[in-house]
């Protein structure tokens, strides 16, 4: 009996779906004629390709991937590595290894990527600052990000500036650390940028000028796309968080 009432409610969210998104009205046909199979190829047909297209979707799905496999994609990236090692390769493996908490060999892939023409590639040298940052090597970072504009005067990279940032503000150098905040809030994609320049001027006594960007944050975000606010819901509550503190 358990069985026969998942198949019909199975059943009732295929039609549902079709309904709603607009599908080929055949669909529930062929949804009612055979139960459970039915519904099994359209969500092959017809759901699973929209999903792969959906961003959010998809993110969803490596969200559950990394809770099931968690080393999945480090294994990827290793593979890919061994296969064919290039910049591009050696950055994404180093990406892996620093979010998996291996900070000393994503240096190593770094700085073994570093020969040659590519001694001074962008992307190698921001995968080495990262790694770096996330090291607790903060006078490396920054020695390896003036390194990178240095050499690269035409790369721009909004992540690259904000890691700038935070390593003159663990350095000590909150001074800086306002001023690259500052020219951040006006093109970083996201609130983190401002959050930090906040928590920042919070964290030195400026708690008026830390109290007005908190509320300009929060304002924004209500005018914002709604995908905007979900994907900045940690900076977001955060804001609230201080501001209310």
């Amino acid at each position: 009996m358990p069985i026969v009432i998942l198949s019909a409610v199975i059943q009732g969210l295929a039609i549902l779906h079709v309904v709603r998104t607009g599908r080929d009205m055949r669909w529930i046909f062929l949804i009612l004629f055979l139960p459970g199979f039915g519904a099994l190829i359209y969500f092959l047909a017809e759901v699973l390709p929209s999903l792969n297209q959906n961003l959010t979707a998809r993110r969803a799905v490596r969200r559950v991937q990394s809770v099931v496999d968690p080393t999945r994609d480090l294994r990827a990236a290793e593979l890919e590595y061994e296969r064919n090692p290039s910049i591009e390769t050696a950055s994404r493996y180093a990406g892996e290894l620093t979010r998996a908490g291996r900070h000393d060999e994503a240096i190593r892939i770094c700085s073994a990527a570093r020969t040659g023409l590519f001694e001074d590639d962008p992307k190698i040298l921001l995968a080495l600052a990262n790694a770096q940052f996330a090291a607790g090597l903060h006078e490396d970072t920054i020695a390896t990000l003036d390194r990178l504009r240095e050499r690269n005067p035409d790369f721009r990279s909004p992540d690259g500036h904000l890691l700038y940032a935070r390593s003159l503000e663990e350095r000590g150098d909150t001074e800086r650390a306002l001023e690259e905040y500052a020219a951040l809030a006006r093109y970083y994609p996201g609130a983190e940028a401002r959050v930090r320049h906040a928590l920042l001027c919070k964290r030195l006594g400026r708690t008026d000028e830390a109290a007005a960007m908190f509320a300009a944050i929060l304002k924004d975000a209500r005018l914002a796309p709604k995908h905007f606010r979900r994907s900045q819901r940690e900076w977001l509550e955060l804001a609230k968080r201080e501001s209310e503190g």
